[in-house]
């Protein structure tokens, strides 16, 4: 039997893999080792993989929030509790994103959705991390990042005419005090700004709307990708706003020469396909 988690903060995508059986989705509440006890991720793994307990095999989770070996000693202790027959394997989420995407082979791997992430990929292994910065300090070409430029360009006027009144047919009145009160105090500004991005995608047809998008990706290569100096390899993205705006990403990639290889909305697939493919599971 193995077990691949592909976890965020808000839900985990669960598969559950055995030979000549179909593909098993489970999908449970969302953990992240920075905030949560090692018996509150207890709880939520237990509820979910009821049907594992007893049984023997490899688990391999990927998640949110796992930043440092304290961390990923947590998620560790929390599966040996309920699952002791199982090895567990525990990675970051931009590591699920690099062995979703590039599988065995080196490249750069993205994440590209409420926030934005990349790291160089060799051998099998992150081994170079340019810093995300968070939404305020970058997440560049991210939900977050395009959000939060176009409600800047809005409360400055800088909008053009017709997505100003799309803006506030869609989302009601958008006052000043609103806008900073959401971003400023409110709980998950990140979030709140990355729901613009569907927005953008409904009136991409807009010059402006194009532009956005164009200096999104070009800020995430040139601030991110460029600098781990290895043009030779390919890049390869996961996440919502990378699957959305694939097109635009590729064709700005294309400027600077970088030829993007893959591009999927979650890693979940990719990580069953590789993981399937490794331990020759059918």
């Amino acid at each position: 039997m193995i077990v691949v988690a592909d976890s965020g903060s808000t839900s985990i995508d669960w598969r559950i893999l055995e030979d000549d059986a179909p593909v098993r989705r489970v999908v449970s509440a969302g953990v992240n080792p920075v905030y949560q006890s090692v018996d509150e991720m207890e709880r939520v793994f237990g509820g979910a993989l009821l049907e594992c307990v007893g049984k023997e095999g490899k688990l391999y989770f990927y998640g949110a929030g796992v930043v440092s070996e304290k961390a990923a000693e947590a998620v560790s202790v929390a599966f040996r509790r309920i699952l002791p027959g199982f090895t567990v394997t525990v990675g970051s989420d931009l590591a699920a994103a690099a062995v979703a995407s590039l599988g065995s082979s080196d490249g750069i791997a993205a994440i590209l959705g409420t926030g934005s992430n990349s790291g160089l990929y060799l051998g099998g292994r992150i081994v170079r991390n340019i810093p995300a910065g968070g939404f305020i300090l970058g997440d560049e070409g991210s939900g977050a990042w395009l959000g939060k430029r176009l409600l800047s360009d809005y409360i400055k006027g800088m909008l053009p005419k017709s997505l100003s009144q799309a803006l506030e047919e869609e989302f009601g009145p958008l006052s000043y005090a609103s806008i900073v009160d959401r971003v400023y105090r409110a709980d998950m500004p990140s979030r709140y700004l990355a729901s613009f991005s569907l927005f953008l995608k409904r009136h991409e047809s807009q010059e402006y709307v194009r532009e956005l998008l164009e200096e999104g990706f070009r800020a995430f290569i040139r601030r991110n990708v460029l600098r781990y100096d290895r043009p030779d390899l390919p890049l390869a993205a996961v996440g919502s706003v990378a699957a959305v705006y694939g097109d635009v990403l590729r064709s700005v990639a294309s400027e600077f020469k970088i030829e993007v290889l893959n591009v999927e909305a979650s890693a979940g697939d990719g990580l069953v396909r590789f993981y399937q493919n490794q331990n020759n599971i059918r």
